[in-house]
């Protein structure tokens, strides 16, 4: 008997019992009735739809199954967030670089808002794992690089050094044997790194934690270091990572590792609050962040005082107002510190401040600019270029002990162009100014005290195969000091450089 027969005596058999149903006597109730009508009317319904899926299932091929419905995927918050970094391109299927050429900035994971439910960590949805119960997501991302850099005139390393491997205007000397030191050749592998981090998801927001490791421990050899180490819970940050006060987001894209002389891409140790000024808006554009961080004072102490030291009285202190778009992200910025320094009868304090204003703007195609100006007091730590050399303040004279602060101002620019799929160019400069026109020597001694420098670079990557980059770029910089403290008469240096790059790129997320 066929499905089809089967069907009509079925329906026919259960229809003449519902016909022949004796009908009760007058005191039989009309509502029992009516409900075992309505019962045995059910049950010629259930009958025909499983008829219907038995005939369904025969009409199938053999072995074939009937699939469940895929089950709905929930779109990508595509807000950008707090730790924002410089623009990819993904249809180009490159990675692209980003700030001070520091690699495994392209494939750091961008941190998810509070609320945002969604699964996908970087460029595809991971398969989370199972610890305790919780969903956990996690990756690793690095880069082997290998760097060939020639620098026609002096970094200020003695005969016999190893080569710089990072492009510091600040170590180009004016005069003296430092400058007879040129044409200087060297690989270097400094700038493959590894990093790794792992998700979850929390009532209040999801937690992470992230870690990179480098070669840079040393300026002139391969040397390990733990880069930058930090949790997040939402929106609150804290470890070690750069300056709140950098805006990462407006960091230019150059293969060498310094990057601009101006930018404040300094690592601190940090915890700070990233608040959305409007918290119920379907799009959350602008933000708050305040935050500490430790950031020791350099100071150039005056000599014949025994046992002076500097002692920072409060962490610095950092706030700043951000708007974030899809195609834009700009902040105004501001920080304080109060610096100490204290000795046998000796006891100065300075007032450190500073303000910026720094951004990047996509523009034409993949195109986009980046920039940012800033300028304070006692802002020597923070500069990238005068870090370490003591220029947070000074006594005002060789006979004047008194500490001031020293003015600092600082600008930076970049611009990258993409001229097709797998070829992309980027020009950067970069000045800092510092006024600090004094007797006093900052260390090392004899080198001059930093006054003005410039940077400039200009590069060219091509990206063949997705994983692979190799590029080249020119970089210049040139110092001035100050005239009292000018080297065998000269008061400027400058230096050339030509860097060629090859980079493999990889990831893996879960």
């Amino acid at each position: 008997m066929n499905a089809g027969t089967f069907r009509l005596f079925l329906i026919a058999s259960v229809t003449a019992v519902v016909l022949a149903a004796p009908v009760r006597g007058e005191d039989a109730s009309n509502k029992v009735m009516q409900d075992e009508i309505k019962a045995l009317k059910q049950m010629v319904l259930e009958l025909q739809k499983r008829i219907q899926h038995l005939e369904a299932e025969r009409a199938l091929p053999r072995n074939a199954a009937v699939r469940p419905p895929k089950p709905k995927i929930e779109e990508k918050n595509p807000q950008k967030t707090a730790n924002k970094t410089h623009k990819t391109v993904p249809e180009k299927g490159v990675s692209d670089r980003l700030p001070s050429s520091e690699i495994e900035k392209t494939a750091t994971v961008q941190a998810r808002q509070p609320g945002e439910t969604s699964q996908e960590i970087g460029n595809k949805p991971p398969v989370p794992l199972e610890l305790g119960g919780h969903e956990v997501r996690v990756g690793i991302a690095g880069a082997v690089q290998t760097d060939l850099v020639h620098d026609f005139n002096a970094l200020g390393l003695n005969t016999g050094d190893g080569v710089a491997r990072e492009f510091i205007t600040a170590n180009i000397p004016v005069g003296g044997s430092a400058a007879d030191v040129t044409n200087r050749t060297a690989f270097s592998p400094n700038q493959s790194y590894l990093t790794g981090w792992a998700e979850t998801d929390t009532p209040w927001g999801p937690f992470k934690v992230y870690a990179n490791v480098n070669l840079f421990g040393s300026e002139t050899e391969a040397e390990f270091q733990i880069y930058r180490a930090y949790g997040q819970w939402g929106w609150l940050m804290a470890g070690l990572d750069y300056s709140l006060w950098a805006n990462q987001a407006a960091i230019p894209s150059t293969l060498d590792f310094e990057g601009p002389n101006s930018v404040p891409e300094n690592l601190f140790t940090q915890a700070s609050l990233k608040i959305p000024l409007r918290p119920g808006a379907r799009k959350r554009e602008f933000f708050f962040t305040v935050g500490v961080e430790d950031v020791g004072g350099e100071l150039t102490l005056p000599s014949g005082i025994p046992n002076i030291s500097t002692v920072n009285k409060v962490p610095s202190v950092i706030g700043k107002l951000s708007y974030e778009t899809g195609w834009t992200q700009i902040e105004v910025a501001g920080l304080y510190r109060r610096l100490k320094a204290e000795g046998v009868g000796y006891d100065q304090s300075v007032n450190g401040w500073g303000v910026s204003f720094s951004g990047s703007v996509d523009t034409w195609g993949s195109d986009n600019f980046v920039g940012g100006i800033e300028y304070g007091k006692a802002l020597g730590a923070y500069i990238q270029d005068t870090s370490g050399l003591g220029l947070d303040a000074a006594p005002v004279s060789a006979t004047n002990s008194d500490l001031k602060a020293i003015p600092a101002f600082g600008l930076w620019a970049g611009y990258q162009h993409w001229w097709n799929r797998s070829l992309r160019s980027s020009a950067t400069y970069g000045l800092v100014n510092l006024d600090s026109d004094f007797d006093v020597y900052p260390q090392p001694a004899g080198t001059g005290t930093y006054k003005r420098t410039h940077y400039a670079s200009l590069n060219l990557v091509w990206s063949p195969w997705p994983p692979f980059d190799v590029g080249l770029e020119y970089l210049y910089g040139h110092r001035t000091v100050t005239d009292s403290t000018a080297v065998d008469g000269s008061t400027g240096g400058s230096d050339h450089r030509v860097q060629f790059t090859m980079r493999w790129n990889f990831g893996w997320e879960r």
